[in-house]
């Protein structure tokens, strides 16, 4: 038995904030994934970390099994605590492959229950685009329309602790407007109304998590063309993005000198892409 299974990271939020109380956070998968091999070729377990150990054990225990008879391999593309998704797409892929591996059925939600009993979760192992609550994993809109954006990836330098972030008493405020104009941007499939509302929510956010670099890296990638910006609300990178039929080496280009003039590191080129996950067998 050999199984793969395939889940995507993604590039900060496009938008995140607080309407009546509530959080919600808009997804932004992209191309770079946290990849599970499942094999009775090998034995053991490698490349798991605390969170998707513990998944796994949440996951054998719903499925009423003390042990995994497997081996298993998780590696990924995604650095950890850079607001990524990193932990939330390895506790979706080890969740869907030990399911997939006992041969039992499994749920976008039934992945979603278990990754926020671990921490507050980015449901990009939901497909398309959603509006949920990351706390307790309520998906409040699904959206099968994405836009066509590719994303110049830039890291601010150093880690965010994501259930410290969330655990902190921080002073919201009701970004209703902005949960409204996303749905709207989203609903009417117009990428540059999205990259627009994208940067409002990254602006919004600076109250809750500085970063210095963003006005002055919105100005530089505008200048070059870029329809907007959006951030990692708990996490340390922004995404400046462009309509997907801009020539890649060009964002390339434009991307690299905009990182050396601000001495930020420049991680490549992401396209924005459905949700979910991927399952192979051979």
């Amino acid at each position: 038995m050999d199984l793969t299974v395939r889940v995507p990271g993604s590039c900060g939020e496009l938008v995140q904030g607080f309407a009546q109380g509530a959080p919600f956070l808009g997804t932004c998968p992209i191309d770079r994934y946290t990849t599970v091999e499942v094999s009775d070729s090998f034995s053991g377990l490698t490349g798991l970390g605390e969170k998707s150990l513990q998944a796994m054990q949440l996951t054998l225990a719903r499925s009423g099994k003390n042990d995994f008879p497997y081996g298993l391999k998780l590696t990924s593309e995604l650095p950890q605590g850079k607001g990524m998704a990193s932990s939330s797409a390895d506790i979706a892929a080890v969740v869907v492959s030990v399911m997939e591996a006992l041969g039992e059925p499994w749920s976008p939600k039934f992945v979603m229950d278990i990754a926020t009993e671990i921490e507050p979760t980015d449901g990009i192992f939901c497909p398309g685009i959603v509006l949920m609550n990351h706390v307790n994993g309520k998906v409040l809109a699904h959206f099968e329309q994405v836009p066509s954006l590719r994303a110049a990836v830039f890291d601010m330098g150093g880690t965010v602790d994501t259930c410290a972030f969330h655990q902190a008493d921080k002073k919201a405020e009701d970004n209703q407007s902005l949960l409204q104009e996303f749905q709207q941007a989203m609903h009417s499939g117009r990428a540059e109304k999205i990259a627009q509302v994208a940067t409002e929510s990254a602006f919004a956010n600076q109250r809750l998590l500085y970063k210095e670099e963003l006005q002055q890296l919105w100005q530089l990638g505008k200048e070059a063309g870029a329809l907007g910006i959006n951030a990692a609300h708990s996490g340390t990178v922004l995404g400046l993005w462009w309509n997907a039929d801009r020539s890649p080496e060009k964002i390339h280009q434009q991307a690299e000198k905009i990182a050396q003039k601000l001495k930020v590191k420049f991680w490549g080129l992401a396209n924005l892409r459905p949700g979910g996950v991927e399952v192979s067998r051979r």
